[in-house]
């Protein structure tokens, strides 16, 4: 054991991460997801799923390596994706075949790095005059952001971050 005042130690290895998170943390089976990602050649990368899909990732200006998303416009997509993919349950009452969710992001110097704002726009016509319809539909997209849109709600609450090196010590923990 070590001295009263010393700060607890960080797990550093991944079972000593998964052995410390609480019963809804790593290895819980809740909602756990795998991405591997792996290096194509010089700014081009791969990233692929256990089911077998993969996404080229690149930037924008990499000639070589297109057609590819960069990483910002992974987010983005995983915003519109699962803001689809909940609407599909949370409004399957108004037929919305022609739904089409667009994402777009805005950064300002000021925001170090990182994205300073995201707006999720839901663009359909619905039967004029159906106002039940309409109701719905507002109503599927505030539950889909307030309560069940998992990419949605970690962007605005945020999630730890953790960085492990290649012999499974903690570099970074952030959030």
């Amino acid at each position: 054991m070590g001295h009263a005042d010393s700060p607890p130690r960080r797990p550093d290895t991944p079972e000593a991460l998964r052995a410390a998170e609480p019963a809804s943390g790593y290895g819980s089976g809740m909602a756990d997801y795998r991405i591997e990602t792996v290096r194509n050649g010089d700014r081009d990368w791969t990233a692929r799923n256990d089911r077998g899909a993969e996404v080229r990732i690149a930037p924008a200006d990499s000639e070589g390596a297109q057609p590819s998303f960069t990483p910002v416009e992974l987010l983005l997509a995983a915003l519109g994706g699962c803001g689809g993919l909940v609407v599909d349950r949370t409004a399957r009452t108004v037929p919305h075949d022609e739904l089409r969710i667009t994402v777009e992001s805005v950064s300002r110097p000021e925001d170090d790095g990182r994205v300073g704002s995201v707006r999720v726009s839901y663009e359909i016509d619905l039967p004029e005059g159906d106002k039940h319809a309409a109701e719905a539909l507002e109503r599927g997209i505030r539950m889909t952001h307030e309560k069940y849109c998992t990419v949605s709600r970690t962007v605005e609450h945020g999630a730890r971050v953790e960085a492990l090196g290649p012999d499974g010590t903690m570099l970074f923990m952030g959030g």
